[in-house]
Protein backbone atom coordinates (compact mmCIF):
# COMPACT_ATOMS: atom_id res chain seq x y z
CA UNK A 1 0.00 0.00 0.00
CA UNK A 2 1.44 3.32 -1.06
CA UNK A 3 1.11 6.20 1.44
CA UNK A 4 1.80 9.92 1.05
CA UNK A 5 1.59 12.23 4.08
CA UNK A 6 1.27 16.02 4.20
CA UNK A 7 0.94 18.91 6.68
CA UNK A 8 -0.58 22.25 5.71
CA UNK A 9 0.38 25.22 7.91
CA UNK A 10 -2.54 27.63 8.28
CA UNK A 11 -2.13 31.04 9.91
CA UNK A 12 -5.46 31.26 11.79
CA UNK A 13 -7.91 28.82 13.32
CA UNK A 14 -11.32 29.19 11.63
CA UNK A 15 -13.04 28.56 14.97
CA UNK A 16 -11.21 30.74 17.53
CA UNK A 17 -9.02 32.91 15.28
CA UNK A 18 -5.83 32.10 17.19
CA UNK A 19 -2.64 32.27 15.18
CA UNK A 20 -0.18 29.44 14.65
CA UNK A 21 -2.25 26.90 16.61
CA UNK A 22 -4.24 25.43 13.71
CA UNK A 23 -2.93 22.63 11.53
CA UNK A 24 -4.21 20.32 8.83
CA UNK A 25 -2.51 16.92 8.62
CA UNK A 26 -3.35 14.34 6.05
CA UNK A 27 -2.34 11.30 4.16
CA UNK A 28 -3.28 9.63 0.94
CA UNK A 29 -3.43 5.84 0.94
CA UNK A 30 -3.88 3.53 -2.01
CA UNK A 31 -6.21 0.90 -0.55
CA UNK A 32 -6.40 -2.42 -2.40
CA UNK A 33 -9.75 -3.05 -4.16
CA UNK A 34 -10.80 0.55 -3.45
CA UNK A 35 -8.30 3.08 -4.79
CA UNK A 36 -6.88 6.30 -3.41
CA UNK A 37 -8.36 7.59 -0.15
CA UNK A 38 -7.40 10.84 1.60
CA UNK A 39 -7.66 11.14 5.38
CA UNK A 40 -7.47 14.60 6.94
CA UNK A 41 -7.28 15.80 10.55
CA UNK A 42 -7.86 19.46 11.43
CA UNK A 43 -6.73 20.50 14.93
CA UNK A 44 -6.29 23.65 16.99
CA UNK A 45 -4.28 23.46 20.22
CA UNK A 46 -5.84 26.73 21.44
CA UNK A 47 -9.58 25.88 21.31
CA UNK A 48 -9.32 22.06 21.01
CA UNK A 49 -11.04 22.07 17.62
CA UNK A 50 -10.76 18.62 16.03
CA UNK A 51 -12.30 17.37 12.81
CA UNK A 52 -11.36 14.23 10.90
CA UNK A 53 -12.57 13.12 7.51
CA UNK A 54 -11.87 10.52 4.86
CA UNK A 55 -12.76 10.83 1.21
CA UNK A 56 -12.29 8.88 -1.94
CA UNK A 57 -10.29 10.76 -4.55
CA UNK A 58 -12.27 9.35 -7.45
CA UNK A 59 -15.93 9.58 -8.36
CA UNK A 60 -17.91 6.44 -7.69
CA UNK A 61 -21.47 5.29 -8.09
CA UNK A 62 -23.82 5.03 -5.07
CA UNK A 63 -23.07 1.74 -3.30
CA UNK A 64 -24.38 -0.61 -0.61
CA UNK A 65 -22.01 -2.94 1.24
CA UNK A 66 -23.10 -5.73 3.58
CA UNK A 67 -20.73 -7.87 5.64
CA UNK A 68 -21.68 -10.69 7.99
CA UNK A 69 -19.65 -10.62 11.22
CA UNK A 70 -19.49 -14.28 12.16
CA UNK A 71 -16.23 -14.73 14.12
CA UNK A 72 -13.60 -12.91 16.14
CA UNK A 73 -11.35 -12.88 13.06
CA UNK A 74 -13.98 -10.82 11.21
CA UNK A 75 -13.31 -7.95 13.65
CA UNK A 76 -10.12 -7.20 11.72
CA UNK A 77 -11.93 -6.57 8.41
CA UNK A 78 -11.12 -3.08 7.09
CA UNK A 79 -13.90 -0.49 6.97
CA UNK A 80 -13.75 2.81 5.09
CA UNK A 81 -16.63 5.04 6.20
CA UNK A 82 -16.86 8.43 4.51
CA UNK A 83 -18.65 11.44 5.97
CA UNK A 84 -21.58 10.70 3.61
CA UNK A 85 -22.05 7.02 4.52
CA UNK A 86 -24.99 5.65 6.52
CA UNK A 87 -24.09 2.65 8.65
CA UNK A 88 -26.47 0.03 10.06
CA UNK A 89 -26.10 -2.95 12.39
CA UNK A 90 -29.67 -4.36 12.33
CA UNK A 91 -29.03 -6.92 15.08
CA UNK A 92 -28.19 -4.04 17.44
CA UNK A 93 -30.99 -1.80 16.17
CA UNK A 94 -28.32 0.80 15.35
CA UNK A 95 -28.38 3.25 12.45
CA UNK A 96 -25.60 5.86 12.22
CA UNK A 97 -26.61 8.62 9.82
CA UNK A 98 -24.33 11.42 8.65
CA UNK A 99 -24.93 14.96 9.78
CA UNK A 100 -23.26 18.32 9.21
CA UNK A 101 -20.33 17.43 11.52
CA UNK A 102 -20.06 13.82 10.33
CA UNK A 103 -16.52 12.50 10.13
CA UNK A 104 -15.10 9.87 7.85
CA UNK A 105 -12.56 7.32 8.99
CA UNK A 106 -10.64 4.19 8.08
CA UNK A 107 -10.88 1.50 10.74
CA UNK A 108 -11.91 -2.11 11.10
CA UNK A 109 -15.10 -3.85 12.29
CA UNK A 110 -13.87 -3.81 15.89
CA UNK A 111 -13.27 -0.05 15.64
CA UNK A 112 -16.83 0.43 14.35
CA UNK A 113 -18.19 -1.57 17.30
CA UNK A 114 -16.05 0.53 19.67
CA UNK A 115 -17.53 3.74 18.23
CA UNK A 116 -21.07 2.38 18.62
CA UNK A 117 -20.28 1.29 22.19
CA UNK A 118 -18.98 4.78 23.10
CA UNK A 119 -22.11 6.42 21.64
CA UNK A 120 -24.39 4.04 23.58
CA UNK A 121 -22.48 4.70 26.84
CA UNK A 122 -22.82 8.45 26.32
CA UNK A 123 -26.55 8.16 25.60
CA UNK A 124 -27.07 5.97 28.68
CA UNK A 125 -25.73 8.67 31.00
CA UNK A 126 -28.82 10.86 30.53
CA UNK A 127 -31.34 8.14 29.66
CA UNK A 128 -34.52 7.10 31.44
CA UNK A 129 -34.52 3.61 32.99
CA UNK A 130 -36.20 1.93 29.98
CA UNK A 131 -33.69 3.50 27.60
CA UNK A 132 -30.84 2.51 29.93
CA UNK A 133 -32.02 -1.12 29.86
CA UNK A 134 -32.10 -1.01 26.06
CA UNK A 135 -28.57 0.43 26.08
CA UNK A 136 -27.39 -2.35 28.40
CA UNK A 137 -28.91 -4.90 26.03
CA UNK A 138 -27.04 -3.34 23.08
CA UNK A 139 -23.80 -3.44 25.11
CA UNK A 140 -24.29 -7.18 25.85
CA UNK A 141 -24.90 -7.84 22.16
CA UNK A 142 -21.73 -5.94 21.20
CA UNK A 143 -19.75 -8.12 23.64
CA UNK A 144 -21.34 -11.25 22.13
CA UNK A 145 -20.41 -10.11 18.60
CA UNK A 146 -16.83 -9.45 19.72
CA UNK A 147 -16.65 -12.93 21.26
CA UNK A 148 -18.00 -14.61 18.12
CA UNK A 149 -21.19 -15.69 19.93
CA UNK A 150 -23.60 -13.49 17.99
CA UNK A 151 -23.61 -13.03 14.24
CA UNK A 152 -24.43 -9.57 12.95
CA UNK A 153 -24.52 -7.64 9.70
CA UNK A 154 -22.62 -4.42 9.09
CA UNK A 155 -24.28 -2.45 6.28
CA UNK A 156 -22.92 0.75 4.76
CA UNK A 157 -24.85 2.76 2.18
CA UNK A 158 -23.12 5.72 0.55
CA UNK A 159 -24.78 7.91 -2.09
CA UNK A 160 -21.34 9.04 -3.31
CA UNK A 161 -19.73 5.58 -3.19
CA UNK A 162 -16.87 6.77 -0.98
CA UNK A 163 -17.33 4.13 1.74
CA UNK A 164 -16.38 0.45 1.59
CA UNK A 165 -15.92 -2.77 3.50
CA UNK A 166 -12.73 -4.29 2.16
CA UNK A 167 -12.98 -8.09 2.02
CA UNK A 168 -13.81 -10.71 -0.59
CA UNK A 169 -16.78 -11.82 1.55
CA UNK A 170 -18.60 -8.49 1.31
CA UNK A 171 -21.85 -8.33 -0.65
CA UNK A 172 -21.80 -5.14 -2.66
CA UNK A 173 -24.16 -3.62 -5.18
CA UNK A 174 -25.37 -0.29 -6.45
CA UNK A 175 -27.99 1.48 -4.37
CA UNK A 176 -31.58 1.17 -5.54
CA UNK A 177 -33.48 4.38 -6.16
CA UNK A 178 -35.69 4.00 -3.07
CA UNK A 179 -32.61 3.32 -0.90
CA UNK A 180 -30.90 6.37 -2.32
CA UNK A 181 -33.95 8.55 -1.61
CA UNK A 182 -34.10 7.31 2.00
CA UNK A 183 -30.54 8.47 2.81
CA UNK A 184 -29.90 11.73 4.67
CA UNK A 185 -26.93 12.75 2.49
CA UNK A 186 -26.91 13.52 -1.18
CA UNK A 187 -29.88 11.83 -2.88
CA UNK A 188 -31.01 14.95 -4.73
CA UNK A 189 -27.62 15.74 -6.23
CA UNK A 190 -27.01 12.12 -7.21
CA UNK A 191 -30.35 11.85 -9.02
CA UNK A 192 -29.70 15.05 -10.93
CA UNK A 193 -26.53 13.50 -12.42
CA UNK A 194 -28.42 10.43 -13.71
Amino acid sequence: MQRREFVLPIERCPSCGATKTFQIKGRIDDIPYFGEVMETLLTCSNCSLRHADVMCLGERKPMRYEFKIASEADLMTRVVKSSTGTMKVPELGVIVEPGPASEGYVSNVEGVLNRIEQAVKLAMKKAESAQRRRGESVMRKIDAIRGGKLKARLIIMDPFGHSAIVTKRVKKRGLKRRELMSLKTGPTSILQRR
